[in-house]
């Protein structure tokens, strides 16, 4: 494709080109209905003139169908579309990496898919009032290109139509807009603001994803669903107000903005979906409002600004990972409502002091508070039936804890690492301990287990010096105790009435 070599060379290298070429003008019949349409290039100009729609083409020079002047030797420099044009086909100038400048006239009604994408030598474009369709793709890849006006007659932007215009600074959206499609500004690095009229209701996946120099957006009324990567790795967003209207957030929505430092979510949201906020380091508060129910897995992950968290009570469930890598986390505040906090919803939050679990949760998941050194207390209510493996594994600064008569399971490897636990009281309806459920929780000195029925053991107490322990168990039950499998290796079996 001769397209291609006028990427390699300079802008100097390309008019010498035209010179040499000197030349006869070339013409080709280019109408979706053969006669109707032809385009002439001479002198670096393409002009496209007749009645009627363009063909649409194959971008590739080695498909059935790719535009006929791919194969010139000439560089097209300008296009010129001349009244009585209708549409630009898909494809049409796809990667003419020479092109300058396009002139379309208020004839045409569409804009096809990739008609210009990767023209990066193109800097501005002028899109009639007469166009209402603009395909997929159509500028992707512009990267010159730095400011476009979008007419009041356009009613939709599509997937992927501006993506990769690493130029472009500023764009206007109109009034007739109802959607932003899926990608449509992804990568526009160069843009600063952006302002969605009231007319958007839905803002598509990925739409303004990697937009590095965005500062700020406004999301109108309009809206009722931020979908997934919207405005992923905006690092340059500080603020972003979401209206009453948004009912979702969905996946990865702000994933990585790290320069937000707060959002508020309206009363309207209901979920926040998994990773929305995820890696948003610069984030020191959230207020959650009562109107959620769930919290996605890694909603708020790696959020290591953020240093407090009340999560209301109408949230039922607190997913996977949600808070996890949150290290600047000192307190969270769980009110009655979650009935499960996920697996490692809260891992890794070195600052977390404290936390309340209230008395509607019944499950603690795996690894949910793993690797919280900070934390020095924590209340297990009734409620609670299952701790499961490594809940609290490796919190090395827990002194304490009691494990509520409502338990009946406690996890492989629950509280292993908790070198600083002194004291740990079992309830007696725990029929399982887990593998390895207290290992190398060296600081061990108290071990009360209120089941009058010994739970079958092995390594359960591994890395622990017995000899350091002294074991409570209900009265009448030491002799079984004493003679029960990894209950026996405790030298010191006592009545605990006798504490």
């Amino acid at each position: 494709m001769n397209k291609s070599i006028f990427s390699a060379v300079g802008v100097s290298v390309v008019f010498a080109l035209l010179m040499a070429a000197g030349a006869e003008a070339q013409t080709w019949d280019c109408g979706k209905t053969r006669g109707t349409v032809t385009a002439t290039l001479s002198d670096g100009t393409l002009r496209i003139k007749g009645t009627g729609a363009m063909g649409d083409y194959e971008g590739d020079e080695f498909s059935d169908n790719p535009p006929p002047w791919d194969n010139s030797q000439n560089p097209i420099i300008n296009i010129v579309i001349e009244n009585g044009v209708t549409s630009i086909g898909d494809m049409a100038f796809i990667r003419w990496v020479s092109l300058k400048s396009v002139t379309i006239p208020n004839s045409v009604t569409s804009i096809g898919q990739s008609a210009l994408g990767g023209c990066t030598g193109l800097t501005s474009v002028t899109i009639p009032n007469s166009v209402t369709s603009i395909g997929d793709g159509a500028f992707g890849g512009c990267r010159g290109l730095t400011s476009v006006t979008i007419p009041n007659s356009v009613t939709s932007i599509g997937t992927s139509t501006f993506s990769g215009c690493t130029g472009l600074t500023s764009v206007t959206i109109p009034n007739s807009v109802t959607s932003i499609g899926d990608y449509a500004f992804r990568g526009c690095a160069g843009l600063t603001s952006v302002t969605i009229p009231n007319s958007v209701t839905s803002i598509g996946s990925s739409a303004f994803s990697q937009c590095t120099g965005l500062t700020s957006v406004t999301i109108p009324n309009s809206v009722n669903s931020i979908e997934s990567v919207a405005f992923e790795s905006c690092r340059g967003l500080t603020s972003v107000t979401i209206p009453n209207s948004v009912t979702s957030i969905a996946s990865s929505a702000f994933r990585g903005c790290t320069g937000l430092t707060s959002v508020t979510i309206p009363n309207s949201v209901t979920t926040i979906g998994s990773y929305a906020f995820s890696q948003c380091t610069g984030l020191t508060s959230v207020t959650i409002p009562n109107s959620v129910t769930s919290i996605g897995d890694g909603a708020f992950s790696g959020c290591t600004g953020l240093t407090s968290v009340t999560i209301p009570n109408s949230v039922t469930t607190i997913e996977s990972y949600a808070f996890s890598g949150c290290t600047g986390l000192t307190s969270v505040t769980i009110h009655k409502g979650a009935s499960y906090i996920g697996i490692g919803a809260f891992w890794n939050c070195t600052g977390l002091t404290s936390v309340t679990i209230p008395n509607s949760v019944t499950s603690i998941g795996d690894g949910a508070f793993s690797g919280c050194t900070g934390l020095t207390s924590v209340t297990i209510p009734n409620s609670v039936t299952e701790i499961r493996d490594r809940a609290f594994s490796g919190c090395s600064g827990l002194t304490s804890v009691t494990i509520p008569n409502s338990v009946t399971e406690i996890g492989t490897m629950a509280f292993s690492g908790c070198s600083g636990l002194t004291s740990v009281k079992i309830g007696n309806s725990v029929t399982s301990v887990g593998y390895r459920a207290f290992q190398e929780c060296t600081g061990l000195t108290t071990v009360i287990s209120l089941n009058p029925t010994p739970q079958t053991m092995g390594y359960e107490f591994n890395g622990v010096d017995m000899a350091k322990v002294c074991l409570h168990v209900p009265s009448g039950s030491i002799d079984a105790y004493r003679s029960a499998d990894g209950w026996k290796e405790f030298s010191c079996i006592k009545d605990v009435a006798s504490r």
